[in-house]
């Protein structure tokens, strides 16, 4: 099915309400829906490709195969992309004729095609778990003499999706005298299946079928591409599975502003070297170019490259199955892919649906940002510029919420609008979010620039300060804020801040106060030890200890393994790890840090006094 008719097709289905939607009422309504997948939704088999997959409509799954069922019918092998071909047949439809079941459909091969060498090639469609391989010829004019290779479809040994070589050889008989060639072998993943003839007598095959245990240990399902008929802003996406410790589930995504994510390139007669130079086809993004790239000669053909300008890439692996939606909003395109895999070919993961929600029209037509200043010292609170410009059409009602991502919690300072004061409230501050609400004002002209100047602590090179704007009025879905250049007075054109490297693993580590004493008087009874961790972009080994002047340890105050970098505060109430109180005296508090950058070690002294 071309570009053009999937489109049309996923609109009609998908998203005719949302077209209603802007026909019947005005420019200010916002709406939040929902797309799924399987389930109640959209039958799976109708909106993607399915590899190594197999459905009932409602879920998909690795295809499985049994001792009973032929994994080549007709119906699960074409649901795979399978099919069995011969280089000396390339004409006829052996998959339909070896396939339905029929022994009144043959492939008859004469002797003056000459059938000695003569080979078919079964391609499943999926890696399987197979041991038996069976193989029905005519009564009469059957098979006198083959050989028989399978092949795994490990894709280091392919080339354009075809095995290089056979040279796993399952079985081979020269001496044939039966018309069935009925196979046992030891159950072993096979995608490719090849029959050599070494008889120059004519033969005729009437039926395969192929059997084995378990399901296929890899798969894919790639949507096609989703019209939601508008952008859209999204919401959460999420993906209802039944999987195991064995079985495993990727999911990714991407967004388009234009309905075909590739761009398609023809031949030209002009020559660079040896080559001929190559030209994109236009209009790029739309289902005409490649419609006019496949009625090309294959000769004119170039190459197809992702468009990565009017295309998101794909995102990297949702880590939850219920989570925010990735990819970027203000898009009306949406294409997603999941990969399955298991570690034992008697389980699969099941995925029964896929939803994810999305709110019409969006809040602007284009929202950038950049952070000032763009590189700072790590470690230390620093007081950062976030100017906000905006872009509006006639069908945008504006927004009066902001929420900025922030690796630790953050302090608004000010916030301007066209340089002058604003009036806002804190919404939220807490770590990981700033939400800030105008509360006398709107953004909703086109160069209107904000500015939001706050502190924050900042650990990790390269920590990105997202943000999200919201309308207030509406019940609509946040809208993404993209990195670019907005105003001369800052110059990192983006959200993400650079640190200067330093070499401590620890910072700021310290005991208040440096002597305490622990009776019970509710004055000084404890003291804080604090410290800021650098570096440490995973969960790592943190031992904080409070030992005597010796070196032994009488209290373990941290032990954990799950510290990420930023600030940490613990305290020490004067006790042992028996509960008891210490004598009074000087101790050490000692901290080890084992990270993925290094190790390091710190002291502080600190006293027991009654």
């Amino acid at each position: 099915m071309r570009l053009s008719q999937i489109v049309k097709s996923m609109q009609k289905i998908a998203t005719s309400f949302v077209i209603l939607q802007f026909l019947l009422f005005p420019k200010n309504v916002l709406s939040i829906d929902q797309w799924q997948a399987g389930g109640a939704g959209i039958e799976w088999q109708s909106i993607g490709q399915l590899t190594g997959i197999t459905t009932n409509g409602t879920s998909i799954i690795p295809a499985v195969v049994d001792s009973t069922t032929n994994a080549v019918g007709l119906l699960a092998l074409k649901n795979r992309g399978g099919n069995i071909s011969s280089p000396q047949a390339s004409n006829v439809d052996l998959t339909g004729l070896l396939t339905d079941g029929n022994r009144e459909t043959f492939w008859r091969v004469e002797r003056e095609r000459r059938p000695d060498g003569t080979s078919m090639i079964i391609d499943l469609g999926a890696i399987l778990p197979i041991n038996r391989i069976r193989i029905q010829g005519d009564d009469e004019t059957y098979l006198r003499a083959y050989e028989l290779f399978v092949h795994d479809g490990d894709p280091e040994t392919l080339r354009e999706e075809q095995p290089v070589a056979f040279i796993n050889q399952v079985s081979s008989n020269l001496e044939q005298d039966t018309p069935i060639i009925d196979v046992q072998i030891t159950l072993q993943f096979v995608r490719f299946i090849r029959l050599i003839s070494r008889s120059s007598q004519e033969f005729a095959i009437e039926d395969v079928e192929v059997f084995g245990d378990g399901y296929a240990p890899t798969g894919s399902f790639t949507s096609d591409i989703i019209n939601l008929g508008a952008a859209a802003n999204f919401g959460n996406i999420s993906l209802k599975t039944q999987i195991d410790s064995l079985t495993n589930i990727v999911l990714q995504t991407r967004t388009g502003i234009v309905p075909d994510p590739k761009i398609y390139f023809r031949k030209t007669e002009i020559f660079q070297g040896e080559e001929r130079a190559e030209e994109a086809i236009l209009p790029i993004g739309q289902a005409e170019a490649e419609d006019t790239y496949f009625s090309l000669r294959v000769a004119d053909r170039g190459s197809i490259e992702d468009n990565i300008v009017e295309w998101s890439p794909w995102s990297a692996p949702y880590e939850n199955l219920f989570d925010d939606f990735q990819s970027p909003g203000n898009r009306q395109y949406v294409q997603f892919r999941l990969i399955f895999s298991s570690e034992d070919a008697r389980q699969a993961a099941l995925v029964e649906n896929l939803i994810f929600t999305y709110s019409t029209p969006t809040l602007a037509n284009n929202l950038i940002a950049e952070i000032s200043p763009g590189e700072v010292t790590l470690g230390e609170t620093h007081s950062f510029d976030y100017y906000i410009l905006s872009e509006f059409g006639n069908e945008h009602n504006g927004f009066d919420r902001i929420e900025i991502s922030t690796p630790f919690m953050a302090n608004v300072n000010d916030v301007e609008l066209d340089n002058e004061p604003v009036a806002y409230e804190i919404a939220q501050a807490t770590d990981g979010l700033l939400s800030i609400r105008l509360t006398e004002k709107r953004i909703d002209q086109t160069g209107q620039l904000l500015r939001i100047n706050f502190s924050s602590l900042v650990t990790v090179y390269g920590t990105t300060f997202f943000a999200k704007a919201f309308d207030g009025e509406k019940q609509g879905l946040g809208q993404n804020i993209l990195a670019g250049e907005v105003t001369p007075l800052s110059d990192s054109n983006r959200l993400s801040v650079q640190g200067l490297l330093r070499d401590e693993l620890i910072l700021d580590f310290t005991t208040v106060p440096q002597v305490f004493s622990p009776n019970n008087d509710e004055v000084n009874d404890f003291t804080d030890i604090s410290f800021i961790l650098l570096r440490a972009l995973q969960p790592v080994d943190i031992s904080l200890t409070v030992q005597e002047l010796s070196g032994r340890v009488i209290k373990s105050l941290l032990q954990q393994t799950n510290v990420i970098n930023g600030p940490a505060k613990t305290f020490w109430d004067g006790t042992d790890d028996y509960g008891r109180t210490v004598m009074p005296g000087t101790y050490i508090i000692h901290i080890a840090i084992d990270t993925d950058t290094g190790k390091e070690e710190k002291s502080l002294l600190v006293g027991v006094v009654y």
